[in-house]
């Protein structure tokens, strides 16, 4: 399988694009992260709703266990402290759920943030490459087997390739096709493809 071209300057520009979409897709998940780094921030004063709540609900439950042990007495006024303290266990799961809210969020907006530039990038470059791949591999192999698949590389020159493309490998590229004089338009598709046109015996085929 062909994952780069074999021509320098063509697989230097893949690889080239590859670091670059590797680095776009580090740098959409930093910025992902950075975005939910920023929205945890807004988590702070859930924070302490939740210290100040859990710190009230024990001082009350402490001082209503000293309460408590009075004789006499104790037993009623320890109701109303617990109601007091059950207030402040109220404020911290109060606390305790903006924080889990803030985090949801900071994931939702860090994903959004992150993903979308990637799948833009992966959904336009990927199908390219993939696509690349399976025409060059396709393409090598023909290559080997040598004359026999010259004809087929000249006609696909012949469609694929712009006339400036054509007129450059050949004076009279129909006239090499009659004549059944291939390899210059063979060696123009290899080469558009970023393959060598000296391998599996194409260069020596007959011309």
């Amino acid at each position: 399988m062909k994952v780069y071209a074999e021509l320098p300057g063509r697989r230097l520009g893949q690889l080239a694009l590859d670091v670059l979409l590797v680095g776009a897709v580090a740098l959409a998940v930093w910025a992902g992260r950075e975005t939910y780094d920023l929205v945890s921030l807004l988590a702070g004063p859930g924070q302490s709703v939740e210290q100040a709540g859990n710190g009230f609900a024990g001082a009350m439950d402490r001082f209503a266990d000293r309460i408590g042990t009075l004789p006499g007495v104790g037993g009623d006024l320890r109701e109303p402290l617990d109601s007091v303290s059950g207030a402040g266990r109220t404020l911290e799961r109060a606390g305790r759920r903006q924080q889990e809210v803030i985090h949801e969020l900071g994931v939702a907006l860090g994903a959004v943030v992150a993903g979308f530039p990637i799948t833009l990038l992966l959904a336009a470059y990927l199908p390219w490459r993939t696509r690349w791949v399976r025409e060059a591999s396709a393409a090598a192999r023909l290559r080997r087997v040598g004359a026999s698949d010259l004809r087929l590389f000249a006609l696909r020159a012949a469609t694929n390739r712009s006339y400036r493309q054509l007129r450059r490998a050949s004076a009279d590229p129909a006239g090499d096709l009659e004549r059944g004089e291939y390899r210059a338009l063979a060696t123009l598709e290899l080469r558009a493809l970023g393959l060598r046109a000296d391998r599996g015996g194409l260069q020596a085929a007959g011309s």
